[in-house]
């Protein structure tokens, strides 16, 4: 979904194979009339994989993810208008079978009027794109570049996303520290993150996913492995063992 005008494209897909989901997108965009600049997805194997990403790089696309916990509301919102109009005509048809009906719905759903933009999504056009802009998204906060709450190379923790029955006392913030590597003045703003050693975090992060780390050299110890002489292999809470690492007895609290 063009996420401006509202125009939507959809391929069915018989797996969520990175073949399939590939082979879908490239249908989509040699219907485009100009492809996008950006495309945004979920974290799916079916998007992070060697096809898709050659597909992004032949059309100059940046595709991009974010690790939030919000769902991709515009595209489900889509979803369950499309699911609304299939099970009125499988109640007409009195069977479940809907790839023969897909483009159909889709162009009802192009030429119907949207709420938002107040015009059909087949209606935008770059004559009017302007006045969408001063009417139906008006009240869109323009973000000041020179003021960030993050800054370049600030450290970070990430936010754990709380469950309906997490109990309180579970920390809600990464015990990891991450060092923001670039800040993307998208609107929300959002921010690409590194670890430690310098390994690129995929995905984007919202500035209300992200704490100030004050103390980025403090490190909390899980169990200790091994002892040799007056070093230990020490496992670190909130990292994988490809993290362990020898420190001396005294530099232990």
């Amino acid at each position: 979904i063009n996420v401006f005008s509202k125009f939507v494209w959809a391929e069915p897909v018989k797996r969520k194979t990175a073949r399939d989901v590939t082979n879908a997108m490239r249908k989509i965009l040699t219907k485009m009339s100009i492809a996008p600049r950006n495309c945004q997805t979920d974290l799916g194997k079916e998007f992070y994989n060697k096809e898709f990403r050659e597909l992004m790089s032949k059309y100059k696309i940046n595709h991009y993810s974010t690790y939030s916990s919000l769902k991709a509301s515009v595209v489900e919102r889509v979803n369950k208008t499309l699911k609304h109009l299939m099970w009125k005509r499988f109640s007409l048809q009195g069977n479940y079978k809907w790839i023969h009906m897909l483009q159909d719905l889709v162009h009802q759903y192009n030429n119907t009027k949207h709420r938002t933009i107040r015009l059909k999504p087949s209606q935008v056009n770059r004559n009017n794109a302007k006045k969408l802009l001063q009417t139906a998204f008006s009240h869109i906060k323009i973000i000041d570049p020179k003021c960030p709450k993050f800054k370049l190379h600030d450290y970070v923790r990430i936010s754990k996303y709380r469950e309906a029955f997490r109990k309180g006392y579970v920390p809600s913030w990464s015990t990891e520290i991450f060092k923001i590597r670039k800040i993307n003045l998208t609107n929300p703003r959002t921010y690409l993150l590194e670890d430690q050693n310098g390994q690129e975090i995929q995905g984007a992060f919202y500035t209300e996913e992200l704490q100030n780390a004050k103390y980025k050299d403090i490190y909390l110890v899980e169990k200790i492995l091994r002892k040799k002489g007056n070093m230990v292999l020490v496992k670190w809470l909130g990292l994988d063992s490809s993290r362990n690492s020898w420190v001396k007895k005294n530099e232990l609290i």
